[in-house]
């Protein structure tokens, strides 16, 4: 069933059969695709995010970005000749519940805890009083215990420590490791139930040696502090704050100097806030902590490596550099990778911090959110570091580990490594999303570059990745002991197509996900990643925004195209395309080009259960793929499909082979995926954690009588009586 918005999501649960829309579902799939997602908040019931609540006042959620949601699982059942079936959940954290429980827009003003109610921000959810909603609405990653054959999965996050959750009834089992266990990101005297924990989305498992790897790293760099400042009191008495602080804009934006508008907008909310008669002796402390101290005695900067292998308690391995130097993330560290002898970690470009998390406190005035936006936002690194760390380290005696220290030279959020790493060589695949921004997305008031309109409203809230320069698609092999990448055998592709024609051709204008046989496999390593089947999602007028052009048109980066060459690239646009890189080559073999006003988000290879064809093992299988497309009615009215694809991996240029529907399917966006070939039930496993007793750790150093009674009594009536 088509719908009126572009970015329509249901949360509703589905188990249904997919219905053949073109062309016929091959005999020879295999096991089971699971793909996570976004789907609104408990307010929202899914997307759009609505500009206007039933009662017709204005949505404090509307302008949000499609990736601040709660994670909605797809998983589509592959195992039966001739059928699709998909089930879908939404993964029920106890932040959920406690998010459910405290909405006054679905108990009404009266609800005892309206007033510690969580509230979108930027690109988290959050709650001066909560803490930090843990969404899980990023990726999956399969893993075994040791001695235990079942696959098991878990739900990750960039803000919060993964969950795993049951691949049969796709409930949540339980956290992996307790909440003392990992360290918040948000300042020390955050003391929430909630805490923000700053790791990765990607955890990776060795089949091997059946250990799983994470990250756990804490920062104090100005951007996190000033963001930390400036928002510390923007939870209390908004609508004053709100009027003030849009007399003072005018005012500021006259400044030349940013440091001190940071300067003077902290000291305005400190003094906005301020309530003398009634403030407590732990508010008071609080901005003593800020005025006097904070600024040299916050979190650290710390990066520690998560080694576990069922146990109830991880084990964590503090990184430095070579020097002994505490490492220092400039964004995030949002993937990680492995190979035989190293562990690989990478400050990635995806500004998945406070800075960008925080900066739409007001998202219904304009005023307010462009100015702030301006004032904290940056430009992205135009390189990223890599860690590499040798396991041989890691023996349990540790608690300090030496990382060596490689820079890429261009930005990179994803990235695979091939296992073989002979001659201490490490071969790893890049994407690189070039003057892009994942970590931006498109505000209602923002204006089109190349026309100076005002962008679609159907767009708001999508990433803002209407790219400053062209992407890239790597091989970089790496000399571990020399710290080097060796150049002469690192490839960099790039291709702009033909722009002047219907179908460009291959490109990689917005290199974005990938996938290929075996990725994230819970069975076995790819020794050697031969075939790699690349999303590129295009250029269009109609996602470059001015905000972008201006954030990433500084000459000095590292890029191939000057912004006013991009300029003219956006106007002649380029679709989305699923492309095959042989890796050996490092050329593009075989390419399919999306209609226009066709997105394709996620990608998954399915293995063929036909073993014995001949074909080479890792082009033996299909690519299914998820489609939201728009269609014109007899009344010249747009709408919009959501529609599940499926190509032959070795044909792609044939197209899809099927295409597959159903009425109940609604997603606006969907991101990573993985493959499995069998989801069925799973034992309990023996590091199940108990949350009631997880979280009333968490609420005794919450400080103030009075607000632990609330959270507590939230927490009873609200959590708990959900996990037993």
């Amino acid at each position: 069933m088509s719908h009126p918005n572009l970015l329509t999501s249901t949360r509703e649960p589905l188990d249904v059969e997919l219905k053949v829309k073109e062309g016929k579902i091959p005999d020879d799939l295999s096991g089971f695709v699971f793909i996570n997602s976004g789907a609104g908040t408990v307010n929202s019931g899914g997307l759009p995010y609505e500009r206007y609540l039933p009662d017709g006042k204005f949505n404090q959620e509307f302008g949000s970005p499609v990736i601040n949601g709660d994670g909605y699982m797809f998983r589509f059942d592959l195992t039966e000749a001739g059928k699709v079936k998909l089930k879908t959940r939404l993964l029920k954290t106890p932040c959920f519940y406690a998010d459910l429980g405290s909405s006054p827009i679905l108990n009404g003003k009266d609800n005892p805890y309206a007033d510690i109610a969580f509230k979108n921000k930027g690109l988290a959810r959050m709650s001066m009083k909560l803490g930090t909603r843990n969404q899980i609405n990023t990726a999956i990653t399969p893993f075994q215990q040791p001695g235990n054959d079942e696959a098991r999965l878990l739900a990750t996050f960039d803000a919060g420590r993964p969950f795993e959750f049951d691949p049969d009834s796709m409930e949540l089992i339980t956290p992996i490791g307790e909440n003392k266990f990992w360290r918040a990101g948000t300042p020390p005297f955050l003391q929430n139930p909630f805490p923000m924990i700053l790791t990765t989305a990607h955890p990776v498992y060795d089949p091997e040696t059946r250990e799983v790897f994470s990250v756990n790293f804490t920062k104090t760099t100005k951007s996190l502090l000033k963001a930390t400042e400036i928002f510390d009191r923007i939870f209390e008495d908004e609508e004053s704050l709100e009027k003030r602080l849009e007399e003072k804009i005018d005012h500021w934006k006259n400044y030349e100097s940013t440091e001190n508008v940071v300067e003077e907008v902290n000291d305005f909310f400190y003094e906005a806030g301020a309530k003398p008669k009634k403030e407590t002796f732990w508010e008071k402390l609080k901005a003593f902590y800020w005025r006097v101290i904070g600024h040299k005695f916050s979190n650290e900067n710390a990066v520690y490596l998560i080694k576990w292998m069922g146990e109830k308690k991880p084990k964590a391995y503090k990184i430095v550099n070579e020097d002994g130097s505490a490492i220092e993330i400039a964004h995030n560290m949002h993937q990680i990778g492995f190979s035989k002898d190293y562990i690989i970690l990478a400050d990635t470009n995806f500004k998945f911090t406070l800075d960008v998390m925080m900066n739409n406190p007001f998202p219904n005035n304009e005023k307010i959110d462009s100015f702030l936006r301006d004032l904290l936002d940056g430009a992205q690194n135009d390189y990223s570091s890599l860690y590499i760390i040798p396991r041989k380290q890691l023996i349990d005696e540790k608690k300090e580990v030496m990382a060596h220290k490689v820079v890429l030279p261009l930005e990179t959020v994803h990235f695979s490594v091939d296992y073989n790493n002979d001659d201490d060589i490490i071969t790893i695949h890049t994407a690189h999303n070039c003057c892009a921004c994942p970590a931006e997305w498109i505000r209602y008031y923002d204006k089109l570059k190349c026309s100076g309109e005002l962008i679609d409203a159907q767009r708001v809230g999508m990433l803002a990745v209407g790219e400053m320069d062209i992407g890239k698609i790597g091989k970089v092999l790496i000399d571990v002991k020399n710290r080097d990448v060796l150049e002469s055998e690192s490839t960099f592709l790039h291709l702009t197509g033909d722009l002047d024609e219907k179908d460009p051709g291959p490109h990689t204008w917005g290199v974005g996900l990938y996938t290929y046989r075996d990725m994230l496999s819970p069975d076995k390593n790819v020794d050697k990643i031969e075939h790699v089947f690349w999303q590129a999602y295009g250029m269009s007028d109609q996602m470059l925004t001015d905000f972008m052009y201006n954030l990433y048109e500084c000459s000095d980066r590292n890029r191939i195209y000057s912004a006013e060459e991009m300029l003219g690239f956006s106007k002649k646009g380029a679709p989305f395309i699923l492309q095959t890189v042989e890796t050996a080559s490092m050329k593009v073999i075989d390419h399919y080009s999306f209609p226009n006003d066709t997105f394709m988000w996620s990608l998954q290879f399915v293995p063929s259960s036909n073993l014995n064809s001949g074909i080479v093992s890792s082009l033996n299988g299909y690519i299914l793929c998820t489609v939201v497309g728009k269609e014109e009615n007899s009344y010249n009215l747009s709408s919009y499909y959501s529609e599940i694809w499926l190509f032959d991996a070795k044909n792609l240029k044939r197209g899809p082979v099927v295409k597959l529907h159903h009425e109940s399917l609604q997603f606006a966006f969907t991101i990573h995926s993985v493959w499995v070939e069998k989801a069925l039930n799973v034992s309990i496993p023996s590091y199940k954690i108990d949350i009631r007793q997880d979280y009333n750790e968490q609420i005794k150093r919450v400080k103030g009588r009075r607000l632990r009674k609330k959270i507590q009594s939230l927490m009873d009536e609200n959590v708990y009586p959900h996990f037993r």
